[in-house]
């Protein structure tokens, strides 16, 4: 599976300001039932979608906040972008496997903040999260993400692209 890891994928200034508005008090996150697929029995998360699917726009106002991991991006259609927080448990729980989409796309995961949780892809391959870390890889492929033991949360930007 090809792939490709981009560690400090952005300047310390550019990321503290992405990691401190998603840290932030007031940033609004949302309640997800499910992780892996709408009836999965996986766990809950929060999200918040910054560009939708239904309908394709922007979905949010801190939108123009990741501009600069869109730079590195270069994308030439969004299908969706959105931050996930999967909250802290007792245990390192996996998610189920899934792909985003059935075609293949291009992807791209910015991890927030250093954690003790991962994304696995294809069963095998381990992408620790690392703060600032910029993950590439087709999304249509079988992955998941898991949850962490030792911070409050795992926290990262997922991007769907062409």
């Amino acid at each position: 599976m090809k792939y490709k890891i981009i560690n400090d994928a952005l300047s310390q200034e550019e990321f503290i300001k992405i990691k401190n508005l998603l840290l932030g008090c007031y940033f609004p996150w949302f309640y997800i039932p499910a992780v892996s697929q709408k009836s999965a029995k996986d766990g809950f998360y929060l999200n918040h979608v910054f560009f939708g699917v239904e309908p394709h726009k922007t979905n949010s106002d801190y939108f123009d906040s990741l501009k600069p991991i869109l730079k590195i991006l270069k994308p030439k259609a969004l299908i969706r972008v959105k931050g996930n927080f999967y909250p802290q448990t007792k245990k390192l729980e996996s998610h189920d496997q899934h792909a985003d989409y059935s075609f293949p796309h291009k992807g791209a995961i910015f991890a927030i903040n250093t954690c003790d949780g991962y994304t696995l892809l294809k069963k095998s391959i381990k992408i620790d999260s690392k703060e600032n870390r910029l993950l590439l890889f087709d999304p249509s492929i079988p992955h998941n993400s898991t949850t962490c033991t030792n911070e409050h949360g795992r926290i990262n930007i997922n991007f769907n692209y062409f």
